[in-house]
This record gives structure tokens, sequence and C-alpha cells, in this order.
């Protein structure tokens, strides 16, 4: 039996913290069965506190170790553990119905070592979090399976521990839509690093970084999602990239002169444990059913009213409109999750030229056709030059955009003028 040492050296080996941040290969993460695929949760907990530790160390040279509570760090832990002993019946069933509906309804035979296949498993598992997560955020009282994960006023790495026991249950759907297509271990394997991802997420250590905004979901991205100021409320539903939330219109930037306030709507004044879980369904389920107007007349008044007071979004109330996403109902916002349109006609025209230029560029590398260079060479000008112009600060603008843009400038240059010098080589002789 291996020694606490040895226990504590191999759970905290490099190897194991590239996991948490996927920064994983195909070839090391794929397996042949499901039996073979590691527990990946267990094998981090090491990092998990270690992690922990560092961040109250750093809020506490920052002065600002008013960013964590005994008691609700305490909630939070206990969540997890509570959650990990409940997995058995969510993951478990969840794996059970996988399997079978793999095994009896597959429509096709993807390779389970396949780079692509793993890749297509990323992308996949990925959307079906989103749509996961989103549904138990707006779709009623599946609310209820995940607000014990919100309900800490904190924001640290211990509230990425606070979890819906239950959770999974309601989860479990999303996954399986995957199910006719993907091998299940290529699955599992997925399921485990998506959610080992996002821990590092539940920070206030880490800002803003940059050029990983547009695609990954970030500790940014992830503060808004647990706000509960107006603006936060149902955004930012990403597991690893924010892409589905630009996608679908549930995007939303942190705020510098609005800093987040976490925590629910109305908040629980409770660290009763299994109080903290299952509360909301009494909420949802019965209580909000009963509300009444200051006049004292029913809010809901028929049993289809009450019906539609927990099946409907948790923010829903007569007169307030909603609308069809996916399989459930959701708040239907004055700009339809659209953001609001002040690009100038001119701006737009050179976005989509942009977008266009992209394509053909590529298409005439992959063409192997030789006038790629040039056409990549034209649309790095192009992208240069409307950088400066459009730029608040002109060539003071993004140092980092400008410097990308300048280096590939230069490369094409250099490369073009090597194609062109062969090419006249290769006729010369």
């Amino acid at each position: 039996m291996a020694t606490l040492t040895e226990k504590l050296s191999t759970d905290l080996s490099i190897h194991n913290l590239r996991r948490m941040f996927y920064l994983v290969t195909p070839a090391e993460t794929s397996f042949s069965t499901t039996a073979e695929v590691p527990n990946y949760t267990d094998q981090v907990v090491g990092w998990f506190f270690l992690l922990m530790a560092l961040e109250y160390l750093i809020l506490w040279l920052k002065n600002k170790e008013d960013g964590f509570a005994l008691n609700d760090t305490i909630t939070s832990m206990n969540a997890g553990m509570l959650s990990q002993i409940m997995k058995f019946g969510g993951r478990t069933g969840a794996l059970y119905l996988y399997v079978k509906i793999y095994e009896n309804y597959r429509m096709v035979d993807l390779p389970w070592d396949s780079t692509w296949t793993w890749v297509l498993c990323f992308l996949t598992q990925d959307l079906a979090y989103y749509l996961g997560h989103r549904a138990i955020h707006e779709a009623g009282v599946f609310w209820s399976f995940h607000q014990m994960h919100h309900s800490s006023e904190y924001y640290n790495l211990s509230t990425a521990l606070r979890q819906g026991c239950i959770q999974d249950l309601a989860m479990m759907w999303f996954d399986l839509l995957q199910s006719t297509i993907i091998p299940p271990q290529v699955f599992l394997t997925h399921r485990y690093l998506n959610v080992l991802y996002q821990f590092w997420l539940h920070t206030e250590v880490v800002g803003n970084l940059g050029p990983f905004e547009y695609i990954l979901n970030t500790p940014s991205h992830h503060r808004v999602h647990h706000g509960r100021n107006p603006y936060c409320i149902d955004k930012n539903y990403a597991g690893t990239l924010i892409i589905w939330d630009r996608l679908f219109g549930t995007f939303e930037a942190e705020r510098d002169t609005e800093p987040p306030v976490y925590g629910l709507v109305t908040n629980v004044r409770s660290f009763n444990q299994l109080w903290c879980q299952f509360f909301e369904f009494k909420e949802l389920g019965y209580d909000k059913g009963q509300m009444k107007t200051a006049e004292g007349e029913e809010l809901f008044p028929t049993f289809w009213d009450k019906v539609k007071a927990a099946l409907y979004p948790p923010g829903y109330f007569p007169g307030v409109k909603t609308k069809w996403f996916f399989t459930w109902l959701c708040m239907k916002d004055s700009e339809e999750g659209i953001p609001q349109n002040n690009m100038p006609a001119s701006y737009f025209v050179l976005h989509v030229a942009f977008i266009v230029m992209t394509m053909q560029s590529m298409g005439a590398f992959l063409d192997k056709k030789s006038y790629a260079v040039w056409l990549e060479l034209a649309r790095c000008s192009f992208t240069y030059a409307n950088l400066y112009m459009w730029s608040a600060d002109g060539a003071n603008g993004s140092r980092l955009a400008h410097a990308i843009w300048a280096s590939s400038l230069a490369l094409m240059s250099v490369y073009g003028a090597r194609t062109s010098l062969t090419a006249r080589n290769v006729k010369t002789e």
C-alpha cells in the first residue's frame, strides 16, 4: 500500500494538473473500454486543496482574505463530498443508459482511438453541457437541482466544489444526446475533463485573459454567470468554450463598472446541508404557486397556473413573456438575446470581407494554388490597414493585435518572395 507521501507526490503531479486545464493529448486520454477510463476527479483532489490554499494565500497578501468565510467554505466542501457520494446514482445510471443506447441504436461506428473522434467528442460534450446547464437554470423546477452551486455569496475555488448532489439526474439526459454517435469510453473521458476544467474558473484572483476570452470560458466569464446583478442573470452557461453562449445569445461580458454580486437572487440563510440542497424544490414546486398580490389575490389561481409556476422559468410570473429554446421555455427579453447592433454599415462590410477573404485564403492553400500566398498577403495587409484605421488610438490601439498582424504580414512577405524566387529558378532550369 502506498504511503501518504507517495500518494501526495502522485496526486500532485504535473500530469494531473494538466488534466484540470484540459491540457491533454488524445493519445494519453483514449481507452478501449469504459473500465479503463480513470476517475480523473479522484486523481486531482490533492490539487483542489493545494490550489485553494494558494488562492487564499494570494488573497491574504492582497488584503482580500474576506473573499473566504470558513462556514461557507466548509459548506461548499461538504456539498462536494455529498455530490460525490450521489454520483453513483446519477453518473452510473447515465453511463448504463448511454452504453445501452450506443450498443443498440448507434448510427455510426467511430474508432475510439481516432484523434478526430476525440476532437468531435470534445465539441459534442461541451455543447451537451451548455444545453444541460442552460436547462437547469431556465427549465422551471430543474433549477432546484442546481441552485446549490449558486448559493454561496463568495466566489472562490471552494465554490467549485459546491455542487447539487442530484444535479446529474437532470444533466444526464443531455449527455445521452451523444449516445448514438460517440463511443462510451470517449464520452466518459470528456465528461470528466469537461467538469474538471471548470474548477479553476471559480476565482477572483485571475483577471481578464485577453484573446482567450473570445473562445474559452474563463474566470471573468464565469464570474458573470455566478452574479445576481440583473445583467448577469441567465448568462454564460459555457463549460469549456464560450462560443456556445456567443452563438445562442446568452453571452455577457464582465463589467468593470458593475462587478458581479454573488449568490441567489434571494439568498438562503442557512448552512444546513440538506436544506441548502433541497429547499428550492419546495420554493418552486409549492410556495411560488401560493403567492399573492398586495391586495390578496392569487398570482397563480388555477391548477394550470400553478403547474406553469413550477415548470416555467424560475423568474416567470403572469404577464412575463417566454419563448422556446431547444425543449424548454426560457425568458423572452426585448432583444431576443441578440446584442444591439451599433456597428456602422461600413464596418460590417469590412467584417464580412475579412471572413470571406479568410475562407478563400484557406481554400487556396488547401488546394495548393500558386496564388494562395499572395491572397494571404493581401488579407494580412487589408486587415492590418483596417486595424490601424479602426483602432480607437490608431497605432497605439491593441498592441497585441498589431504585433500579430504585423508579424503575419512580414512572414507572408518573406514567404511570398521565397516562393517567387523558387518558381523562377524552376522555370530557368
